[in-house]
């Protein structure tokens, strides 16, 4: 027997001992385990920025309860997206387009704490049709849900049935499992209070000013007397943003500007379109018209309107629109989300959706 065969059982035994002995090592991962992920946001960098807040990135914006203006009013902020134009029902590849238009805005939003309030038409008859629920998504997801009607609004409508079409509407929505409370598009000659309290809507929303056709002529502001349809008279209603800033309860189409404690329809007044805020705040006609940095500049004006008119002891709500309809630009869009994140940041300003906003009124009101 060699000299190696002899020690051999001896040299294995040893270097078990040895290798039980040495402290455990993990194989550095391959490059690929290694690489850091992507950072979404630079918190922790000293600056306040972006998409960071107070709540999701304290060590840089501070906390709520140390910004001074967080002591003061704050003002609900929100979006309303009406889902329309796209003849989702009937083309399978425009729906397809249309929801990832509508996950892709939900993303970017998501990234700033942002919540839409999406209204929708067309979007739940291709749900339906085509199996992609994405409304349900959205809903999960923290975004708002309702309907987008377009019903009553021609002087030849049959008033009689305008509680059944709404009706109609919220049980298609509701199949989709969706929660349903409110309706917008509403907008009509008939009592439209009446019609949206039957249906089941605890509250509306982007009332024009073609709902003043459901008042005594008399009581009509002039300029809106004899609208012919809810296109000619589409403008922001009321005019005043000191009168849109606060939920009121109306009780009937015949005074529903007036509140009425007893009323059973809460509304949430409208301010203007996104795309248009330039040439609504400026008289201009809104044909046509294209989202702009210009628009920008003129939301945040009236955002910083609305701030100042805010009351401590109110529920105070401040909320443009836009139909898609047309996308936006997204790099234009993340600049208004990052114009707004300053006013977040100093709790001037909270992001709700619509029914969010309706819940707090709820809230205020029992509380009084």
């Amino acid at each position: 027997m060699s000299r190696i065969s002899k020690f051999a059982p001896l040299l294995a035994f040893s270097f078990i001992l040895l290798g039980a002995c040495l402290p455990s090592t993990t194989l550095a991962p391959t490059t690929q385990e290694t690489q850091t992920p992507t950072k979404l946001s630079p918190c922790g960098d000293g600056r306040c920025q972006g998409p960071e807040n107070s709540r999701n990135c304290p060590i840089d914006c501070g906390t709520p309860s140390s910004t001074s203006a967080a002591q003061g009013p704050v003002l609900y902020l929100g979006i309303m997206v009406h889902l329309e134009g796209w003849d989702d029902d009937k083309e399978q590849d425009k729906f397809e387009q249309h929801a990832r238009l509508i996950r892709e805005y939900a993303s970017l939003f998501e990234t700033y704490g942002a919540k839409l309030t999406l209204e929708s038409k067309e979007v739940t008859d291709g749900a339906l049709r085509w199996g992609d629920n994405v409304l349900l998504e959205m809903a999960q997801r923290g975004h708002g849900i309702g309907v987008h009607a377009d019903i009553g609004g021609q002087r030849d409508y049959d008033c009689g049935r305008f509680a059944a079409d709404l009706r109609q509407e919220w049980l298609q929505l509701e199949s989709l499992g969706v929660t349903v409370r409110h309706v917008s598009g509403n907008t009509s000659h008939c009592d439209w209070v009446a019609a949206t309290v039957e249906a089941g809507y605890r509250f509306t929303t982007g009332q024009v000013a073609y709902s003043v056709m459901s008042m005594p002529v008399e009581q009509r502001p002039p300029a809106y007397r004899d609208c012919k349809s809810p296109s000619t008279c589409h403008q922001v209603f009321p005019p005043e943003l000191e009168d849109r800033l606060h939920p009121w309860r109306a009780a009937s189409g015949a005074d529903w500007i007036t509140h009425d404690p007893t009323g059973q329809l809460v509304i949430l007044a409208s301010s203007q379109g996104l795309p248009c805020m330039q040439e609504e705040l400026t008289g201009q006609s809104t044909k046509g018209c294209v989202f702009t940095a210009e628009d920008i500049d003129y939301f945040t004006e009236e955002l910083e309107k609305a701030i100042a008119l805010a009351e401590k002891d109110k529920v105070n709500i401040f909320y443009v629109s836009w139909s898609l309809g047309s996308p936006l630009d997204q790099a234009l869009l993340e600049e208004w989300l990052q114009r707004i994140a300053q006013y977040v940041q100093t709790g001037q300003v909270e992001w709700k959706t619509l029914p969010e906003m309706y819940d707090a009124y709820i809230q205020w009101e029992q509380s009084q």
